[in-house]
């Protein structure tokens, strides 16, 4: 991706590991556009045919050779991308309605012949998905997709539709959930074709790994889209570096490197911690792998938005207007 703002590339003491399957997805993806996103996004639908959207998910998870594996996680990782960018401008209440009717296709709810195409996606990565993963690890997907959106997107829109800037500290916290890594850590699961039992996901060691996943990258995004994020600047508040410019009444040069410095600290936290891992008994091998690819998951989107991508470019981005504004 080009971008005009001479920024340097994130480092991180990990692999870089190409995908087994680059773009193998790239004609299914457009005939799900098609098909399922273009009757309700319309001409949105054209710019996200050339953001590589499956292929962020053939990055994320380089070590699936399964395609049959591999499609859902591409399917999730659109559909994924394009809730977000649909509901973000939306009214807290009526995307409270839309989760909740989602979360029940999720669990096992048929849609409507009237429902979007979000909820027909949805239902297919429900039903491939389900061949070959347990239904608990499907339940744990659906509260995390719950808590993504009522701690994430619906505690971050009054910032947005405002164009007020929360502090740095709310804004951590708004991040770590609105980046959707709680959400999307899930299909580590999916491509190891291994779910962690609860009592390894819920250790401690887990959890706050699964946390710096989501806050590096936070920042990670941050650091790459500023480019199209500075060019909505009334819309686009949540951003680590532009909201450090407006707190600190720094300049961009000195933001970027505060915001580079939080990155960092997380990424050798997160370093000390995978080389130090408790001892998880019988579990040890496969949390291992787990852990690694946090990892891959980390350096792969890095790999993505560096040579992948269109999408932040600030005239291939697509924005949604809720559609009952000004009704």
């Amino acid at each position: 991706m080009q971008r005009k703002l001479n920024m340097s590339r994130l480092k991180y003491p990990w692999p870089h590991v190409a995908p087994a399957h680059p773009y193998y997805f790239t004609e299914e993806e457009k005939q799900w556009l098609v098909e399922d996103y273009k009757p309700f996004m319309s001409e949105a639908s054209e710019k996200i045919k050339g953001h590589n959207l499956a292929n962020g998910a053939s990055w994320m998870s380089p070590t699936t050779t399964n395609v049959d594996h591999l499609r859902p996680i591409a399917r999730f990782f659109i559909w994924l991308t394009l809730y977000d960018d649909y509901y973000e401008r939306w009214p807290v209440d009526k995307v409270a309605i839309e989760r909740d009717r989602i979360i029940g296709v999720m669990l096992g709810d048929a849609p409507k012949p009237t429902d979007i195409g979000l909820y027909w996606q949805i239902a297919k990565c429900r039903d491939e998905f389900l061949t070959y993963m347990p239904s608990e690890w499907m339940g744990r997907l659906a509260q995390n997709l719950y808590r993504y959106t009522t701690y994430g997107i619906m505690e971050e829109a009054p910032y947005r539709l405002e164009g007020r800037y929360p502090s740095l500290l709310r804004l951590q916290f708004l991040r770590e959930y609105t980046i959707a890594m709680y959400v999307y850590g899930d299909m580590i699961e999916a491509g190891t074709n291994f779910m962690l039992p609860k009592i390894i996901i819920e250790h401690p060691v887990i959890m706050r790994l699964r946390t710096l996943l989501c806050r590096i990258m936070s920042i990670q995004n941050d650091w790459y889209t500023l480019e199209k994020e500075m060019a909505d600047d009334q819309f686009e508040v949540c951003n680590h570096i532009m909201v450090l410019m407006h707190q600190d009444k720094i300049s961009l040069e000195e933001a970027m490197q505060e915001t580079e410095r939080i990155h960092d600290s997380y990424v050798e936290e997160m370093d000390a911690i995978q080389k130090d891992l408790p001892d998880f008994g019988i579990y040890q091998k496969e949390t291992e792998n787990y852990v690694y690819h946090i990892l891959l998951n980390i350096t792969g989107l890095d790999d993505w938005y560096n040579g992948d991508t269109v999408r932040y470019i600030p005239s291939e981005f697509p924005i949604h207007i809720y559609p009952g504004a000004g009704a």
